[in-house]
């Protein structure tokens, strides 16, 4: 028992440095498009939830026979899904405030720094919660029959689940127009 608990904690540490590289990486990528007002390649708006989640079952499926290019692959749809979501949160935003910040004499990097930086880091860790949680969920179900014997494995599903329903509905940081 004791040894299986220490390779899942193995496994909790991995993916959740795998992650947060991906994470890391998407910010950067995201931070350098929106700062130089280049349009977002369109591989970015395919990666919605639903494709996210299509990815994570067919790596599953795939990494049953091909280990190492199935986890190069989750790193790649990682990074894909981050930066999505960054983009989102940077649409939101842009589509009610942008015009009347930038009008106020801002350049698009300190509109960056100073109002985008804050949503676009929340929207991450929101992210980065679901996707540890899915991960985790998609590999781990298979050992679930024995509930009594898994239930630290499902609790750790939903403690990010939760993390990333907390940080979905926090009002943190967020600014309105009157």
């Amino acid at each position: 028992m004791k040894g299986r608990r220490n390779n899942l904690m193995f496994y909790l540490w991995y993916l959740l440095f795998e992650c947060f590289i991906a994470s890391f990486l998407a910010f950067f990528i995201a931070q350098y498009y929106i700062i130089t007002n280049k349009k977002f390649p369109y591989i970015f708006e395919l990666m919605n939830i639903y494709n996210f989640i299509a990815s994570i079952l067919f790596i599953k499926i795939l990494s049953i026979e091909y280990i190492k290019f199935a986890n190069f692959l989750l790193f790649i749809i990682l990074i894909l899904f981050y930066v999505r979501s960054y983009l989102t949160a940077k649409d939101k935003f842009d589509s009610r405030f942008r015009s009347m910040i930038l009008s106020f004499g801002y350049t698009r990097e300190t509109y960056f720094y100073k109002f985008l930086m804050k949503r676009i880091l929340l929207r991450g860790l929101e992210g980065f919660s679901f996707s540890i949680a899915l991960v985790l969920l998609v590999n781990k179900i298979p050992f679930w029959l024995n509930f009594k014997n898994n239930f630290d494995e499902f609790l750790y599903v939903l403690i990010f689940l939760i993390g990333a329903g907390i940080v979905k509905a926090t009002n943190f940081g967020k600014i309105s127009r009157t």
